[in-house]
């Protein structure tokens, strides 16, 4: 027993205060970590799993491909082909040739996006094809679990052209990573 003032305790009134003490260290640490999880459930990256080809069939597994979010920004990276991207002859040297075949491979874009609803408008500050910096895109999307399938709806350039290629109705499945 141990004496404080004039009040006598026993040994058990030590423990009691420190589980009762770590007990709401505890609660408080959960609420803590609660409220730093982002309200957005896109924010994380998300690794690409198929794609759906031009010619409407599906592609899976895909080749790389990641997209990353943050609560105000996106950064895209992927190859829309099923084959491997070609590689040059002479690596960090490609001939023109060999640029085109591995430019016409890939999509590079990053840059802010907001969320209305299901759809995704995004606005490149950066990307593959310069015409498009200043132009947007939409895709509707939908998170089940830890998959992300995004459905292309509109791409205009920055000069509200849409490219010749039918882009809308492209579906990409991606799976959480992080």
């Amino acid at each position: 027993m141990f004496r404080i003032a004039n009040f006598t305790a026993s040994p058990i009134v030590p423990v009691a205060l420190t589980l009762g003490v770590l007990a709401i260290t505890a609660c408080g640490d959960q609420a803590a970590r609660e409220a730093a999880a982002p309200a957005n459930p896109l924010v994380g990256v998300w690794s690409m799993t198929a794609i759906t080809a031009d010619d409407g069939t599906m592609i899976e597994p895909s080749q790389p491909g990641l997209f990353i979010f943050t609560e105000d920004h996106y950064s895209a990276v992927y190859s829309i082909s099923a084959d491997p991207r070609p590689l040059a002859a002479t690596t960090f040297a490609p001939t023109s040739d060999e640029m085109v075949a591995q430019y016409q491979t890939i999509i590079v874009n990053t840059g802010t996006y907001d969320v209305s609803g299901s759809t995704i408008t995004y606005r490149p500050m950066v990307a593959k094809s310069a015409g498009f910096v200043g132009g947007h895109s939409t895709m509707d999307y939908a998170i089940d679990g830890n998959t992300l399938t995004l459905n292309t709806t509109s791409v205009v350039s920055a000069d509200g052209m849409s490219p010749p290629t039918q882009i809308s109705g492209e579906t990409i499945r991606l799976r959480r990573i992080e």
